[in-house]
């Protein structure tokens, strides 16, 4: 009678450990699984199979040892169903969870390593084990569809952009030339006494220049890419670079951080599209900074990596829009085309290079790039 009652006590607490584990695993699962499509049907799903198989193995006689070889198998189910639905971390929550759920049946049945435990070990083993495989695998597949389905993407946009800047170039640049010579002849005729004109002319030939700029950005994104690859001193890169930048940072008051004269190696690079990404990077980081502030670009080697920062004292970039900010067409500033970074990100990944964004500690962010210096 006293061993009964112990074993019903054993599965009583059992079953509350169990409760316990599904709460927290629901918790943690749908914050895993929000973003899919059917969270929750699947979710159900694997929960059931999870919950009823483990009630099977607690009801079921240890003698039953066909019974118990059978939900075993089951187990793999749910598991096999996380990974191929949630990758590596929803297929590993099922499999610890189910771990976890298992553990006191071995516990309570334990036979001092006999073949039976040395089996329920094992099995757990294989859970896990199945479950971080199949994780990888989806997670690996999902990367690669997410990757294509961006590249085609990509090259739809590329095709449309370069298009309508072809069809916007031409009437732009006739545009611009006949608004500079109107310029110049009012400004000649009107020395003396400025027509009310001049000013609005002015604004016709910095919004045809803005344009013009926009349509050369846009051109630059759809084109092909093609590198031309020099041994090329990283130091005379960046100093060429901040001397184009210059004029900007003195009309904006900030200044301009040269990287100290420490010699750097010869890296393989297009030095005419590297120079585009670090104009780019220290315009936008000049623009992005209060009057008096600095800005800096440091450069250094790092194992077989070439590590370039480009570092500002303005606002930042929320967290959650850092990875917008690479996409074509999306901009944090009025007046930008938003093409800019996603050139940015084309020239340095066609480098099989990355580009990171992070968080300064006395305020500002710092785009770092990541370059293989072979």
């Amino acid at each position: 009678m006293n061993t009964a009652n112990e074993n019903m006590g054993g599965r009583y607490r059992s079953f509350v450990k169990m409760g316990a584990f599904l709460k927290e695993y629901r918790s943690r699962a749908l914050d895993e699984f929000k973003r899919d499509s059917r969270p929750a049907i699947k979710l159900t799903t694997i929960e059931v199979l999870v919950v009823v198989t483990t009630i099977l193995h607690y009801h079921t006689k240890l003698g039953a040892r066909h019974f118990h070889v059978f939900y075993q198998g089951l187990y793999f189910l749910p598991v096999i169903l996380s990974g191929f639905w949630f990758g590596l971390k929803g297929g590993l929550i099922t499999s610890v969870t189910i771990t976890l759920l298992y553990t006191p049946f071995t516990i309570m049945h334990w036979n001092g390593f006999s073949s039976s435990d040395l089996t329920n070990l094992m099995e757990m083993v294989l859970y896990n084990s199945v479950a971080s495989m199949l994780g990888i695998m989806r997670d690996r597949e999902q990367a690669k569809h997410k990757q294509l389905v961006e590249s085609e993407r990509l090259a739809a946009m590329g095709s449309a952009v370069s298009c309508l800047a072809h069809d916007m170039k031409t009437p732009l640049i006739a545009i611009g030339g006949f608004a500079r010579l109107v310029q110049k002849q009012v400004s000649r005729e009107c020395h003396c006494d400025p027509s009310p004109y001049v000013e609005k002319l002015d604004i016709v030939v910095k919004e045809t220049q803005r344009l013009e700029n926009m349509v050369k950005d846009m051109l630059d994104f759809a084109r092909p890419l093609e590198l031309n690859r020099a041994m090329e001193d990283v130091g005379n890169l960046i100093k060429g670079s901040l001397l184009v930048a210059e004029g900007e940072a003195r009309k904006r008051g900030v200044i301009l951080h040269v990287p100290s004269d420490s010699a750097f190696p010869l890296v393989p690079l297009d030095a005419v599209r590297m120079e585009q990404v670090l104009i780019n990077l220290v315009t936008n980081a000049i623009q992005a900074s209060p009057e008096g502030s600095t800005v800096a670009v440091d450069a250094r080697a790092e194992g077989s990596r070439l590590i370039i920062d480009v570092s500002d004292n303005g606002c930042g970039i929320p967290v959650e829009k850092r990875e917008e900010v690479f996409r074509p067409f999306v901009s944090m500033k009025k007046e930008g085309t938003g093409l800019g970074l996603p050139i940015v990100k084309k020239i340095v990944e066609a480098h099989e290079g990355r580009v990171e964004i992070l968080d300064n500690s006395g305020g500002g962010i710092t785009f770092r790039l990541l370059i293989p210096m072979k």
